[in-house]
């Protein structure tokens, strides 16, 4: 009975650590998420001003046109940030979605092992 409780016990230590263990992993995942988020908003501000201050000169001149390239070169880096944005969200959700599993079987074993417990007393 000692022998079965104590293995009982070990494996609920063992599946607490791991939700531990995921439970780092998330936040952990959530502040990368947080700073990239960050980053894209200065990159998408820095467009519009860097837009606002040659829109007057794009069409004049031959820099004009160099200028009017560079513009739609930042717009196109700026599309590609916000599809590894979109991704980096999706891969988030996922994590999210797989936490929220684990965390669900996990508790649903502590439950059965403590009520297993509590029957054998």
């Amino acid at each position: 009975m000692k022998k079965e409780l104590k293995k009982v016990n070990d494996s609920y230590e063992l599946f607490t650590d791991a939700l531990k263990t995921a439970l780092k992993h998330q936040r952990k995942l959530e502040e990368a998420l947080a700073n990239y988020q960050a980053v894209v908003e200065r990159l998408v501000a820095k467009v519009a001003e860097t837009e606002m201050h040659f829109d007057g000169y794009l069409m004049q001149s031959e820099e004009g046109i160099r200028l009017l390239d560079a513009t739609k070169q930042m717009q196109e880096t700026q599309m590609s940030f916000n599809l590894q944005y979109l991704q980096l969200q999706s891969q988030m959700q996922h994590e999210n979605r797989s936490y929220t599993a684990i965390s669900n079987i996990m508790k649903t074993k502590h439950d059965t092992v403590k009520n297993s417990i509590s029957n054998i007393r």
